[in-house]
């Protein structure tokens, strides 16, 4: 019994990690657009998913740049 209640407070914890990861994320992919440091291009990725699945650094992400179609390193900047 006690063993089934720790694992479904478990898995809640787990799914509540997940579900604040991604609204952070939506946060940053809604008001924060990239610049590219190869070019100096202002862009936002196409999709969430593109934004999701890029590199990530603190403040930086590894996209594709829609201007010189190359993966590079994009500094975050608030809209």
């Amino acid at each position: 019994m006690i063993e089934n209640i720790v694992l479904i407070i478990a898995v809640c914890l787990v799914v509540g990690a997940v579900v604040f990861a991604l609204l952070i994320h939506l946060n940053i992919f809604r008001n924060y657009h990239y610049i590219c440091q190869k070019c100096s291009t202002s862009y936002k990725p196409d999709t969430f998913l593109q934004s999701l699945f890029g590199l990530n650094a603190v403040e930086q992400r590894k996209l594709k740049c829609p201007n010189c179609n190359k993966r590079e390193w994009a500094a975050l900047v608030k809209d």
